[in-house]
């Protein structure tokens, strides 16, 4: 990063940006389904500062609303991960090129493996949103038993976010390691022949950056979580914390992702030495013939 400060800094800007236009269609979305009625009950609400208030009258408007609060539920996240297709797409080509000796993808198949990464994200969303209905489901049935809920919901959701780590960690692989003029699956299986060749390390590495993120995302959710009373004594301030927080994080998660790149690519290159190496060292010295005698 040192060499290249050029590759955080249009991390930084993609990603930043895309988050103003996600909280932009947010808005769009909630404008176009409040009525003027329940924007007034929401004002209303937070002029109160009580967070049960706020929480108990998002809960009555979203009963109100109904089906469209269902549409909305599926169709604006999808509009999301679009949007963030065409963000990402473009950016994670540039610096692939700049971290990476070799060409990148072209930028179709680049679009197409980000497309795919954010179907995927879009389906774990749903999946995960239908096994927290399915157990609240089943527990309502059972007598509100709390057993079911959990018994059901944490392991339907752990298999679909594995699932989901899985494909999208394969997917981000393909597109590092993707080459010009490869299409899309081929670029998947080449993502799957560089993991192939050195498993235990790439696992290691991902899970390595896999829990500096969590662990990363469990210092916001705590920051946020320890300061919350602050949305009844000062919320103005306390939504300039949440964007500055929120900022923060974005910055130093585009650090992790560069340096996760570069470590991919250290990975590839010590393997491609050692294989060098080893032809080297397996081709026979040529023979040394001495002159015949006359």
């Amino acid at each position: 990063m040192r060499r290249d400060p050029a590759v955080w800094l249009l991390e930084i800007v993609w990603r930043w940006s895309f988050a103003a236009v996600a909280v932009l269609i947010i808005f769009l979305a909630g404008a176009i389904l409040l009525d003027p009625v329940h924007i007034d009950s929401l004002s209303r609400a937070l002029q109160t500062k009580d967070p049960r208030m706020v929480g108990a009258t998002l809960f009555f408007t979203w009963l109100l609303l109904g089906v469209k609060a269902i549409i909305a539920v599926i169709a604006v996240p999808l509009v999301i991960v679009i949007v963030w297709t065409f963000f990402v797409a473009p950016v994670r080509r540039i610096t692939a090129r700049r971290l990476r000796a070799a060409a990148p993808l072209s930028f179709g198949s680049m679009l197409k493996l980000q497309f795919m990464r954010a179907i995927a994200a879009w389906l774990a969303y749903l999946l995960v949103i239908g096994s927290v209905a399915l157990a609240i489901h089943l527990a309502s049935s059972s007598r509100s038993d709390p057993v079911v809920f959990y018994s059901v919901g944490i392991p339907a959701i752990v298999v679909v976010l594995l699932i989901w780590l899985a494909l999208n960690w394969y997917l981000s692989i393909a597109a590092i390691f993707g080459e010009e003029g490869q299409r899309f699956r081929a670029a998947f299986h080449r993502g799957r022949q560089v993991v192939r060749a050195q498993r235990s390390d790439f696992a290691g590495t991902g899970f390595v950056f896999l829990f500096l993120r969590l662990v990363l995302l469990g210092i916001v959710v705590a920051i946020l979580g320890l300061t919350s009373e602050m949305q009844a004594t000062a919320p103005q301030s306390y939504a300039m914390l949440v964007v500055a927080v929120a900022l923060a994080y974005f910055a130093i998660s585009d650090i992790l992702y560069v340096w996760r790149m570069a470590a991919y690519g250290a990975l590839t290159a010590a393997l491609e030495n050692d294989v060098i190496l080893q032809l080297e060292q397996s081709v026979p010295p040529t023979a040394t013939t001495g002159n015949p005698a006359n």
